[in-house]
């Protein structure tokens, strides 16, 4: 994938989303899934969360590991796995980040999101912020991300591809899913014209990026498959990102950070 065009650039600013985008052929993604589904056997930095803050989040929808919370499993692994930065730094991904966020760009979370076969919808929500609930803010000040999400398998409607209403600029009323202190916020079926909505099928190696304040959603995986997905949170250095969990730091993947605002994680060996 060569620099976006300026075509592509006005899409991603009026429809706020693009894609899908070409990172690496389908072979190349194929040949990396082993190294993937290895990282993911093992747990990492983060630890699992408490019960009651995890009622009512999109995270307990994802596919567990032996019954175990998914969380340290899936959740940042760049920062420990050789295999999963190599992926958020890919120059494809960069070069396109790039051209819609400038130079100087940090990765703040990755999450890999297995969806198992008969796995549910994620229903419409948005991004902002990385708000959980009112009161219980963990993300950005100022609130401004946006995310790379990369298919490792195939990403079709059966096995419930993303979906976009586009156009979504506002930040929409939401309430929390579940009782949990850092439910998911949903956005009210009131709020949504789904006759809008667009599918968004995705090949292994092909990706779509979206802003924080895109309106998506999945539906159920009927495909029979699990569907494997890595998605990149990337901000720039001038916001400030609250840890995320003991010991979590950002990853400055282009340009400088002049800000300082961050601590700055190295790349794993």
């Amino acid at each position: 994938m060569s620099d976006l065009t300026q075509q592509q650039r006005d899409s991603y600013r009026e429809q706020g989303f693009l894609g899908p985008l070409t990172l690496m052929s389908v072979a190349e993604m194929e040949a990396l899934r082993p190294e993937l589904a290895a990282v993911l056997d093992s747990p990492g930095r983060a630890p699992a969360p408490a019960a009651e803050q995890v009622e009512g989040r999109l995270a307990n929808l994802v596919a567990g590991r032996g019954g175990a919370s998914p969380v340290p499993y899936i959740e940042s692994r760049h920062l420990d796995s050789p295999a999963v930065h190599r992926l958020i730094t890919h120059p494809a991904l960069l070069a396109a980040a790039r051209a819609l966020y400038g130079e100087d760009l940090l990765v703040w979370r990755s999450t890999f999101i297995a969806k198992a076969s008969g796995g549910p919808e994620f229903q419409w929500h948005q991004d902002w912020g990385g708000v959980y609930a009112p009161g219980e803010e963990y993300g950005l000040e100022p609130p401004l991300h946006f995310t790379f999400w990369i298919a490792v398998s195939d990403v079709t409607e059966d096995s419930g591809c993303l979906r976009f209403v586009p156009g979504t600029r506002a930040v929409l009323p939401a309430r929390p899913s579940g009782p949990g202190r850092r439910a998911t916020l949903l956005v009210p079926p009131e709020h949504v014209d789904e006759s809008r909505a667009v599918s968004l099928p995705l090949r292994p190696g092909q990706c779509a990026v979206f802003t924080d304040r895109a309106l998506h959603a999945s539906g159920v995986n009927t495909s029979g498959a699990e569907r494997l997905a890595l998605a990149v949170r990337m901000t720039v250095p001038a916001v400030k990102v609250r840890p995320h969990f003991p010991g979590h730091a950002c990853t400055l993947v282009s340009g400088q950070d002049r800000a300082g605002l961050n601590r700055l994680a190295e790349p794993p060996r």
